[in-house]
């Protein structure tokens, strides 16, 4: 899957734009503050309704304006060109998929796998459970039919169960009991059985990023694993809580190397590394089990690191047949190892321009 065609309206500082980009390696370059990010975050919103930088639509939108148009054309595995469209005006998202109204989001995210790497994704080791959440969601989402399913089934369940809790309605927040149960213990079963498969593709990353130990993981789900999550749930209610504390929602991935706490023992530059080889290591998985290639957001890759594993990550991209967004703000850090069929732009006062 790749974006041939690329156009925005009223995006941050661009008044419009309209790009046809390169099957492979697309470089966009321009100093700080000129809008190169921008042009990810297109993709990036159009895919699932928020960009790496932001939580939704709104911050995005030009200044002074009232609404936002992304327009892509993307050509699928079979061949296929697809337009996908998002027309955002006055807090309202209108969506569409091969000129068709869709109503939800994970329509187009299912058919436009988005993978960012960006100078905040250490957060995925060193922030909080909810970012290694996010991982597992993303990957459970893409692989396996029965997650999304199983994860809005939960959702809506754990909502009415919060409520009633707040409510002090405990004999209806028992009621449920048995949807949360079900339908969680489906969801930490595939994020146990994510985990167990991912692994050895995140060891094989770090091992050619040159670290000398290997990197554990291990899933917990948030609940005694002696007792079933019914159980649980039912011992919580006894206890009171105004919220929910125990189920897949509060599930953590968790890290560590030299029998410690990744985050706790490594540097700053083994954290961004390692959270690229799971990223890499998601897409890997991804192309392996549904040959479905995803695309790939970087920005400000040679700020992020040192030569070597900048080749090594774009080498790794290139091979996977994945098309890929780099943001830098210069050619020189990319130039001496990029391919010459990769497309070249600038940006500079709201403008783009092909690089001849």
């Amino acid at each position: 899957m790749w974006v041939e065609k690329l156009s925005a309206q009223h995006l941050r500082a661009f008044e419009q734009f309209n790009l046809q980009l390169n099957a492979g390696l697309n470089i966009f370059t321009g100093t700080n503050g000129t809008g190169k990010t921008s042009i990810l975050e297109a993709i990036d919103v159009l895919s699932r309704g928020k960009s790496f930088r932001c939580s939704s639509v709104n911050p995005i939108i030009q200044f002074e304006q009232n609404d936002l148009t992304v327009y892509a054309e993307i050509h699928t595995e079979q061949g296929d060109c697809l337009p996908i469209g998002l027309k955002y005006a006055h807090g309202k998202p209108q969506l569409k998929l091969n000129r068709e109204k869709v109503e939800k989001w994970s329509t187009i995210a299912a058919e436009l796998p988005i993978i960012d790497i960006h100078p905040e994704s250490y957060l995925l080791v060193t922030g909080s459970p909810e970012e290694r959440r996010r991982f597992l969601s993303w990957g459970a989402f893409h692989v396996e039919q029965r997650f999304y399913p199983a994860w809005l089934q939960y959702h809506r369940a754990l909502k009415q169960r919060n409520e009633c809790l707040k409510q002090k309605n405990y004999p209806e927040a028992a009621h449920w009991h048995p949807i949360m149960a079900e339908s969680g213990q489906l969801i930490s079963q595939i994020f146990a059985q994510y985990i167990e498969v991912i692994s050895p593709y995140i060891v094989d990353y770090i091992d050619q990023f040159g670290f000398d130990e290997p990197v554990e993981f291990d899933y917990e789900p948030a609940w005694n694993r002696a007792k079933s999550l019914q159980a649980c749930l039912d011992e919580e209610l006894q206890q009171r809580n105004n919220t929910t504390t125990i189920g897949p929602h509060r599930s953590e991935l968790k890290l560590s190397w030299h029998g410690q706490k990744f985050s706790k023992s490594s540097s700053r530059g083994q954290q961004k590394v390692l959270a690229l080889a799971m990223k890499l290591a998601q897409s890997t998985l991804l192309i392996e089990s549904t040959q479905k290639t995803p695309l790939y957001l970087i920005d400000e890759l040679p700020a992020e690191l040192d030569e070597y594993r900048c080749q090594m990550a774009i080498e790794v991209i290139s091979g996977l047949n994945a098309q890929a967004l780099i943001t830098s703000v210069s050619p020189e850090p990319l130039i001496k190892f990029v391919e010459n069929d990769a497309k070249w732009f600038h940006v500079e006062h709201g403008q783009v321009s092909e690089m001849l």
